[in-house]
């Protein structure tokens, strides 16, 4: 995986500083050590965070620091906001609560996540630093689709899969068996999100955060499919 990360970079030298090929993670974290037996709903996102708190992360010791957000940073110190606003938070604390997850920390909601046969992946792997650079080049989300989202889902088998937001549905057009359902597909929030749901088994929903809460409806929609298939 690095070295197709590190491939790429080397054709694209504009990106030195903004792409880092070997800040991974998802591995960092070691995110495998919770993935449950039986995979019920894969949720795909879009890359890590590029930060914690201020500060840009450099090396894969700085995934685990209590400041960085990362969904699979079970050290994470998430703030504790008592009343507030539906997506209003992270990635991870904003899945859990739309999940109806009440464990007492990141670690726990973790805990609950897994055993009811969940896990969550990446479409990009590697840290990019949006910061600098707002929007993920095209075939950098294509080549990672195809290099590690796609083995990546074979290998879990997953009876459902999510894509949450327009990066994750970018990289499963890439992919089949999704790339057929979703042929001719626009954004994310123009899909009809039913059928194909009902041909492919994969729900496409806006990405869970703050600037999405227009959409509120539709996610919380989704994801109480979602708390009737996890179980």
């Amino acid at each position: 995986m690095r070295d197709a990360y590190r491939r790429y970079a080397d054709e694209r030298p504009d990106l030195c500083g903004i792409l880092l090929p070997g800040l991974l993670p998802h591995d960092a974290c070691d995110a495998a050590s919770r993935r449950p037996g039986r995979v019920k709903v894969l949720f795909v996102a879009e890359s890590p965070p590029w930060a914690a708190g201020r500060r840009e992360i450099a090396e894969p010791a700085d995934c685990r620091s209590p400041a960085y957000p990362y969904f699979w940073n079970d050290r994470y110190d998430a703030p504790h906001r008592p009343g507030a606003a539906p997506l209003s938070r992270g990635l991870a604390e904003n899945i859990f609560r739309l999940l109806e997850l009440d464990g007492g920390s990141r670690r726990e909601n973790l805990d609950l996540f897994a055993a009811k046969g969940l896990f969550l992946t990446d479409t990009v792997r590697c840290v990019f630093r949006k910061n600098r650079k707002p929007a993920i080049p095209a075939d950098l989300v294509r080549m990672s689709a195809r290099t590690t989202l796609a083995p990546e889902i074979a290998a879990l088998a997953p009876e459902y899969v999510v894509a949450l937001g327009n990066t994750a549905l970018a990289g499963l057009r890439c992919i089949e068996p999704y790339a057929s359902a979703l042929c001719g597909a626009g954004t994310i929030t123009g899909l009809s999100r039913e059928a194909i749901f009902a041909e492919s088994r994969l729900l496409c929903l806006p990405y869970p955060g703050g600037r999405n809460r227009r959409y509120l409806d539709t996610i919380e929609s989704g994801f109480a499919v979602l708390r009737d298939l996890a179980g």
